[in-house]
């Protein structure tokens, strides 16, 4: 399946966000998170993140590794 340009940025977005999270030395809250990968809010981003990962933010950084 295609998808557009934006959700293909989004998707990418997510992709770091998820690479960053879990690290040892990261210490982002969901506020920053968002902020950081240019979501318009915490609540936007958390949805975006459960979507693509079946987890939010905060249960995926928490995974074990």
């Amino acid at each position: 399946m295609d998808e557009s340009f934006s959700a293909y940025i989004r998707h990418r977005r997510l992709e770091e966000a998820a690479t960053a999270l879990p690290a040892p030395d990261s210490r982002l809250n969901v506020s920053e998170a968002a902020a950081r990968w240019h979501f318009t809010d915490s609540s936007h981003f958390i949805h975006a993140f459960k979507k693509q990962y079946q987890a939010t933010p905060a249960q995926f950084a928490r995974r074990p590794t």
